[in-house]
This record gives structure tokens, sequence and C-alpha cells, in this order.
């Protein structure tokens, strides 16, 4: 019984959801909602970037030279379309996680398992979480950190529940394989190799069908580590160059993804 198997091939589901993940720490919090960039230091200050991108800290505008302006925009620009690469990355390992579950493991257990359907019915809701906290009802990027468990919209809280579903795949897909096999053993004149090809066959299909995905998933990862060591340049530009902006320190990259 290739029990192993199963639950390794399976667990590549959360290795996948955290490929190549950068290092990356967020102090304050932050909200993007129509389309007017928020964050709220540890010290309490109020940093906001309009569209237009004008500059208010604490309520009061902020005059800006030429190389400030640009660092500004590129701020809010950087962060803009950050946010709805990390929404499509996290949509990316729900994708490669409904193939594991109805393509692989349904052709094992059956498509009518109950444990594939109570695995479908958890993806879906991860779905359903991640659309509702970055995106408005009109599809524009809404975001506020404090929606989040953790304060994060970077990955952690998408990883613990990818985490949390990928155990219970494990639980049910070896609980249902030990009731086929029992099956096999009482009505099939105890021959268990179609059985046993049915479970090597399912570690080779998985591979393949994860495998492909996974990679182009990795680079859009790397992506935006690069993504996100620009926010960081761009933050430290204003940090450095301006006193009332000290305290901005919203993400900080780990060195290898410096600019």
């Amino acid at each position: 019984m290739k029990q192993s198997v199963i639950a390794a091939s399976i667990l590549l589901l959360s290795g996948t959801a955290a490929a190549n993940e950068c290092d990356v720490s967020m102090d304050g919090q932050v909200s993007l909602i129509n389309n007017v960039l928020t964050i709220t230091t540890e010290a309490n200050d109020v940093i906001k970037i309009d569209a237009g991108e004008a500059l208010f800290v604490n309520g009061q505008r902020m005059d800006v030279n030429r190389d400030q302006e640009r660092w500004v925009s590129e701020y809010y620009n950087g962060i803009y379309d950050a946010v709805p690469v990390a929404a499509e990355l996290a949509l990316d390992g729900v994708a490669i996680a409904n193939v594991a579950v109805s393509e692989v493991l349904g052709n094992l257990l059956g498509t009518d398992s109950n444990a594939v359907d109570k695995i479908q019915e958890k993806l879906d809701q991860i779905k359903e979480k991640i659309e509702f906290n970055f995106y408005a009802d009109d599809g524009s990027i809404h975001i506020d950190s404090a929606n989040f468990s953790d304060g994060d919209f970077l990955g952690a809280q998408w990883q613990q529940d990818f985490e949390e579903t990928v155990e219970e795949v494990v639980t049910a897909s070896i609980g249902h394989l030990m009731i086929a096999l029992g099956t096999e053993l009482i009505f099939g004149d105890g021959d268990t190799d179609a059985f046993d090809e049915r479970l090597d066959n399912f570690g080779q299909n998985i591979e393949q069908k994860i495998e492909a995905r996974a990679e182009k998933l990795e680079q859009k990862a790397d992506a935006f580590c690069m993504r996100l060591a620009s926010i960081d340049y761009a933050e430290n530009k204003l940090q450095n160059s301006m006193q009332e902006l000290s305290g901005l320190n919203l993400i900080t990259v780990k060195s290898d993804y410096k600019m």
C-alpha cells in the first residue's frame, strides 16, 4: 500500500503555494480603496497617496521635488500593480489544487467521492475569500490589511489555508483508499494488483498535472519578488529624503532581492 506516495504528492500543493516565497516583512497597515493608498505606520502616522499621486501626511499635503515626485509615483503604482498579482498568485495556487482534486484524486477515488466534494468545497471557499479580500463588487482593487487575520496580504494567510486543505486531503484520501482497498479484498478475489497500479498511476499523474503549472507559478513568484523589491527601493528613497516619511517602512525585502 503506497499511502506515503499519496501524502507526498498532495503535499506538493503546499510547496507550490509557498514556492520561491519572498522574504518580506510588513510593518503598519495598508489599504487601497477607491484608488487611494493609505498607510498607517507603527507610529500611527497616516500617509496617503491619491490617484493623482498627491502625497499627504496626517492630512497635510506635502510639497515634493522632481525626484520625490518620481519615487511617489513608483511607490504608488508599484503597490497598485502588486495587489492584483498577489491575488493572481493565490488564485493560481487554488487552480493547481483544483487540478489535483478534480482530475487526479477524483479519478482515483471516484468523482462522486464525498472526500473529493469536501475538498472541492474548501478550495472554493479559499477562492471566494481571496476575491473578497482583493476586489470590490465592481471588480476594482480594494484591500485593507486590517481585514486580514495576520495583517499580511502577501501570502502567509493563504499558505495557512492551503496547509489546512492539504491536511484534509491527505486524511480523507487515506481513509477512502483504505475503504477502497478493503472492497477490493472482499469483492475482488483478494487481487490488489489493479488497485496498486492505480496508486502508481496516481503518483505519476499528479506530478505530470502539477509540475508544469507549478513551474509557471514559481516564475510568477520570482517576478513578484522583484516587483516588491522595486517598491521597497522607492519606499527607502522617500523615507530617507523626507523627514515626514521617516517612519514609512511598510515593506522590507530581504537584501538578496534588492535593486
